[in-house]
């Protein structure tokens, strides 16, 4: 839908920026007629093949405007997605009203979609890690999530480097496909590579490749997402000041920690401890003793508080 309504505000457009095409080709035609200047004809054919090279960018920067459906369909995706290349912009009022409200509601809804793939695909990792480890009678360690991050990781990356082989066809070399890649999946967007220059599909092929394209980077932000949550995860058990939590039980080592000793009928101490101003209440058995026979409540050891 709303590749339709930019389409309707922005596609009279294209009739303007088709006139200025026109002009600038008859201005460049009239220049080339009214070169009297006495050169040899090398450097006349250098200088018509500078013109044309100057002609065929401006043409194309200027072709870049032509509001198709195609078009349209393709800067919402970018806008919703913040890959915005900055070589198609709306440039009437109701266009850039429009575009300012679509942004609103469609980035925040694209950046949840992205985030609820993104956690899934985490879960669907971080379950196989722990059915492959109770398949192998392997202890589930704490070290699950930090599996989950290098994985997400390792798929980004081999996402990239399969990313360049989809640019091939644009002329460009696999390490500016990877680039590319790279760029897009950061949400950068830096323009200076923009596929088919915003052009629309000429052939069916070129309209499949497109779709896959899409796919792809879709795919790629979903994969983004999930290492950066994975990474949240794993660096949120670290605290900023230096003391870690224990990546199993979230329980902060090295902290301080106080404790109100108290008494029940039942011949049990109870054991209120204050972790970091949260208090855990725990029973400790009054006739449990040390490794040797003093029948000592074990009250004062620390080592009972985990």
């Amino acid at each position: 839908m709303g590749a339709g309504i930019f389409h309707v505000l922005e596609g009279p457009t294209n009739h303007e920026h088709r006139i200025d095409e026109d002009i600038d080709k008859v201005s460049l035609d009239k220049l080339r007629t009214n070169l009297s200047v006495n050169i040899t004809k090398k450097e006349f054919d250098d200088l018509v093949s500078k013109l044309g090279e100057f002609y065929e960018d401006h043409h194309e920067s200027a072709s870049m405007y032509n509001w198709t459906y195609y078009a349209s369909l393709y800067f919402q995706q970018v806008s919703s997605q913040q890959l915005c290349y900055g070589h198609m912009a709306p440039s009437t009022f109701g266009g850039r009203f429009f575009c300012i409200f679509y942004a609103l509601f469609g980035i925040p809804l694209c950046v949840l979609v992205l985030k609820s793939i993104g956690e899934r695909i985490n879960e669907l990792l971080e379950n196989g890690f722990i059915l492959i480890s109770s398949k192998h009678h392997l202890r589930q360690d704490k070290s699950t999530k930090i599996k989950v991050m290098l994985s997400t990781a390792g798929l980004v990356l081999v996402l990239l480097l399969l990313g360049g082989l989809l640019y091939l066809s644009e002329g460009w070399s696999y390490f500016d496909g990877v680039y590319y890649c790279f760029i897009a999946l950061s949400t950068i967007g830096f323009g200076d590579m923009v596929p088919r220059k915003g052009r629309e599909p000429s052939s069916g092929i070129q309209t499949l490749e497109l779709v896959i394209r899409a796919l792809y980077i879709i795919l790629g932000l979903a994969l983004v997402s999930s290492l950066l949550s994975a990474a949240a995860e794993v660096f949120d058990k670290w605290n900023v000041c230096g003391q870690t939590k224990c990546l199993c039980c979230h329980r902060r080592t090295g902290a301080d920690f106080s404790e109100e000793l108290g008494s029940r009928s039942d011949g049990l101490y109870t054991v209120s401890r204050n972790l970091d101003n949260i208090v855990f209440p725990s029973v400790i058995p009054y006739n449990r003793r040390f490794a040797s026979d003093e029948a000592t409540p074990l009250t004062n050891d620390p080592r009972w508080l985990y």
